[in-house]
């Protein structure tokens, strides 16, 4: 008698399993369906390389089609603008699609666009552009609606800016380093700005059950990406340890101790001994270009590695926000690529050094 009830409790138990999981994985099937039929819109390799080679903007614009809307401008800050806003509104349309228990991270990981526009409206009010100028910068928002952003823009004077911040995150933040703005310019505020954002999308992944497996690989790799590029560059400028280290992010691989002993290495080839294996397998071969003082190959190597992780991630784990992460930063890398792409044939570079420049996607091995 009692075999046959633990056979039926476990069959029960099993059958409880399975349905949990399926309603954990059913919401996660529309928004995956879409993020496939936006990344087959995603510009392929090959089609980036022939823009590369195309004989001016003008072709270049009119090759992008209704997913690039791009106005007639030689303006490079307007280009951009035009191309991030493209983007903000699929990220509106994804922001919709999402299961209500992951919509807070998927929100927070949007917010960038809330932070980019108030770092452009900083860098307007502090150069003293005119209101029309303000808000040809700013990005439409899926976080926001436009009407706050308009409000935001109509801000004369970084003081009334704050007024009109006040009760949401970004006042104590900026509030907090008014002074470090009076005596060193806008960096303060600047980057206080980033480090909010990343810290408390830091804080709320980490702090997930479903997703935390997917996402604190993936978010972790940007953050000590960030974190490396911002050591590189201050070092290279001779900034003093003790000033690099209250810049910097709150790390995965990289954290506390390590992040220490990579402010006091005596030179790069140490520097490069201290990484993880992970990160010192891409960055060593750059060696030569570092102590040339060239970063830019650093940054491409760190953001295509951080594209194979996310393409990996999004195969192997379909029914999570893996693909719906994967699809943000394949289309943001995009965006980079277009823009750097655009830029460079208004200064009347050359083909094969736009090609060099360009961010690729690796393939995944088999």
């Amino acid at each position: 008698m009692i075999l046959p009830l633990l056979v039926f409790l476990l069959i029960g138990f099993f059958f409880l399993m399975v349905v949990l999981h399926a309603r954990r994985v059913v919401g996660y099937l529309y928004p995956a369906a879409a993020v496939s039929t936006w990344e087959a819109r995603l510009l392929p390799e090959s089609r980036l390389l022939e823009l590369a080679e195309a004989r001016g903007v003008e072709e270049v614009l009119s090759s992008l089609g209704e997913e690039y809307p791009l106005p007639p401008t030689t303006d490079p800050r307007e280009l951009e603008v035009s191309l991030r806003g493209a983007s903000s509104r699929r990220y509106a349309e994804l922001l919709g699609m999402v299961p209500e228990e992951a919509r807070g991270v998927v929100r927070r990981l949007l917010a960038w666009t809330e932070v980019w526009n108030l770092k452009s409206l900083l860098t307007s009010l502090h150069l003293g552009l005119p209101r029309e100028e303000r808000r040809r910068h700013l990005l439409p928002c899926p976080t926001l609606p436009q009407e706050r952003l308009e409000m935001l823009a109509s801000a004369e004077s970084l003081e009334q800016l704050l007024e009109f911040l006040r009760g949401s995150e970004y006042h104590g933040v900026l509030s907090a380093h008014l002074e470090d703005y009076r005596r060193e310019g806008l960096f303060p505020l600047l980057h206080a700005l980033d480090r909010h954002y990343y810290t408390s999308l830091w804080e709320e992944v980490r702090g997930m059950k479903g997703q935390r497996q997917v996402l604190v690989p993936l978010v972790g790799f940007e953050l000590d990406s960030l974190n490396l590029r911002l050591l590189l560059r201050l070092r290279r400028e001779g900034v003093p340890p003790e000033k690099v280290e209250p810049l910097l992010l709150p790390g995965h691989q990289l954290t506390g101790e390590r992040l220490r002993e990579l402010l006091l290495a005596s030179d790069l080839r140490s520097w490069l001994e201290l990484l993880p294996p992970s990160y010192a397998r891409i960055l060593s071969p750059l060696l030569p270009q570092l102590e040339g003082g060239d970063l830019s190959a650093l940054e491409r190597a760190l953001e295509e590695e951080h594209l194979r992780l996310c393409r990996w991630m999004a195969l192997t784990r379909p029914f999570t926000l893996a693909p719906l992460y994967s699809y943000l930063k394949r289309r943001e890398a995009e965006v980079r690529n277009l823009h750097l792409l655009l830029r460079l044939k208004l200064e009347g570079r050359e083909p094969q050094l736009i090609k060099e420049k360009l961010v690729r996607v690796p393939a995944l091995e088999a």
